[in-house]
């Protein structure tokens, strides 16, 4: 026992200060100190008048790190999304092909706004897909089904944070025949997929080649998008397909898998450094994937794709023609669409309610504010604010904009670039950091192995194992509980020692009743401020009168 003591006296100390530098610096990287030391601003509302009413829309990275920030006293917030849960999106990629389950890329947001209803004076959140925003009467209307049980909010601030959704370009068969790779709900559909498609071949196969073709088609997958979303995919169904497919399945399978990244531009990973795009690029390459540049789709079929060479936009008549003769059709098993992103309906109707002639997002001002409205803010996606819809600036405008309302001041929102990762797997990626004023000397880059990149020099490049390694414990650090950061990395160890999940998901599942409206307020009660009324209407098609169920929030 003497010993035990001993050690425990001696270990105590040192696990302390470990737990408490590594909360300090999660704490420092995430820009959350004022979660622990809440700013005392003069001109925040009144505590002693009625709480001022904050709709947000949307549960994406914008959304919620507005949430936290502006969660304060005399503040009534309530959260409207038809996703129930914050997705983790660096993460799809890698619960696509079973690397982690989904539940450890998503976060319940019933959790998060419990935790917001502990500092504000409620928080609520209504499963319900905001359809139009009436900016005279500051209203916001919202469906909770496509049955049209109707919602109407009041507001005093609007954050408009709906994100963004997959962009088509128009192209025939996308919408139709692509998988896509925004929601939880796509990776499911990607990951089952691919199995399915995996069984089948295996069947198949015991026919020798009789399905030679069939099963070829089979194992073709097809990803379109060249940034990072798209490079991680590739990389980690190239691991999957070496390591996973081969394991369960074996090498008559895994090695006839055919990997095509498709990109229109001239190379990858356009917001790298070329440098870090070519080590993605032959990284890809070595790992199997058939990487085509300058190389876009024409037309999508189930099972088919046309692929062309691709043409800038003032390309001539006679460059179009050249690329239509060269257009060729390949048969796949699956396309993954990771192409390009464009605005919500709501976004562009209220855009299109404003004058704006540019429908790819709202138009704010420098402080975010969108241009001839009061009260009403857009960030992430949903804004055209000059800045790349990333994760790392949604989240950024989402703190400001907290931080505005919680605070009552509306200031210039400045970004704070700190770099661009992409994994690679094969614990391999792909890190472009800007380095502090003056740090480019330090030691520790070069002891890195960190090249000096960018346009200015102020950038250190890292690739291989220190780039994987930061690549997961950044994006480890930005999880929003303790209980995802548990899960995702029993997630990451179970991979590594037992390999990847390669069991089918159940996507359609018997259908469970619904509470009309799904609303939670502080203290796990429901919201005070939501009443019901029953209108009686009669419908055009009908002679029998219906009564059609309203709901008024505040």
């Amino acid at each position: 026992m003497g010993l035990m003591d001993f050690t425990l006296k001696r270990l105590a100390p040192a696990a302390g200060a470990t737990a408490l530098t590594a909360f300090c610096g999660i704490t420092t990287l995430n820009d959350d100190w004022d979660d622990y030391f809440p700013s005392s601003n003069t001109n925040a509302s009144s505590s002693q008048g009625p709480p001022e009413k904050i709709v947000i829309l949307g549960s994406g990275w914008a959304a919620l790190s507005a949430l936290r920030k502006c969660a304060s006293p005399n503040k009534s917030i309530v959260v409207v999304s038809p996703r129930p849960h914050f997705l983790y999106t660096p993460l799809l990629a890698s619960s696509s092909v079973g690397t982690i389950t989904l539940r450890s890329a998503c976060e319940p947001l019933r959790a998060l706004v419990e935790s917001a209803a502990s500092k504000a004076t409620s928080a609520t959140f209504v499963r319900a897909d905001a359809r139009e925003v009436d900016i005279l009467n500051k209203k916001v209307y919202a469906t909770t089904d496509s049955d049209g049980m109707a919602l109407e909010l009041s507001y005093d601030k609007l954050v408009i944070a709906v994100g963004a959704q997959p962009n088509t370009f128009g192209i025939p068969g996308v919408q139709e025949h692509a998988l896509f790779l925004k929601e939880a709900e796509d990776s499911a559909k990607l990951h089952a997929k691919l199995l399915s498609n995996l069984e089948k071949a295996a069947a198949l196969n015991h026919q020798g080649n009789k399905y030679k073709a069939e099963i070829d088609r089979l194992l073709k997958i097809v990803v379109v998008g060249g940034g990072p979303t798209g490079v991680e995919l590739a990389a980690e169904l190239a691991d999957f397909a070496h390591n996973d497919v081969a394991k369960r399945y074996g090498t008559d399978i895994s090695d006839r898998i055919q990997i095509v990244l498709v990109e229109a531009l001239p190379r990858i990973l356009g917001p790298f450094d070329e440098h870090l795009a070519n080590v993605a690029r032959d990284h890809l390459i070595s790992k199997g994937v058939d990487v085509r540049t300058g190389t876009a789709v024409t037309y999508v079929e189930r099972g088919d794709v046309t692929l062309a060479p691709s043409t800038p936009r003032n390309a001539t008549k006679e460059q179009k023609e050249a690329a239509t003769a060269n257009a060729r059709s390949e048969e796949m098993g699956a396309l993954v669409w990771a192409a390009g992103i464009g605005a919500r309906p709501l976004v562009k109707k209220l855009a299109k309610s404003l004058g704006q002639t540019d429908m790819r997002g709202l138009q704010v001002d420098e402080t975010l504010k969108v241009k001839g409205t009061n009260g009403v803010y857009a960030i992430g996606d949903a804004a055209l604010s000059g800045f790349a819809p990333t994760a790392q600036v949604a989240a950024q405008q989402g703190k400001h904009i907290g931080r505005a309302i919680r605070d009552g001041v509306d200031s210039k929102f400045e970004y704070n670039h700190t770099g661009s990762l992409c994994c690679l797997g094969s614990d391999n990626g792909i890190a472009q950091l800007l380095a502090p004023s003056g740090s480019a000397q330090f030691n520790v880059w070069d002891a890195l192995g960190a090249q000096q990149v960018g346009k200015n020099g102020d950038e250190r490049a890292l690739t291989g194992a220190p780039a994987f390694v930061l690549w997961r414990s950044l994006y480890w650090t930005k999880l929003m509980s303790t209980s995802s950061r548990i899960s995702l990395g029993s997630d990451w160890i179970r991979a590594q020692i037992n390999g990847r999940d390669v069991v089918e998901p159940v996507l359609q599942r018997t259908a469970t009743l619904k509470p009309i409206v799904e609303s939670m307020g502080t203290e796990l009660k429901r919201n005070n401020t939501i009443r019901l009324v029953n209108e009686s209407k009669t419908l055009a098609t009908d002679s029998a009168e219906k009564k059609k169920k309203r709901f008024w929030l505040f």
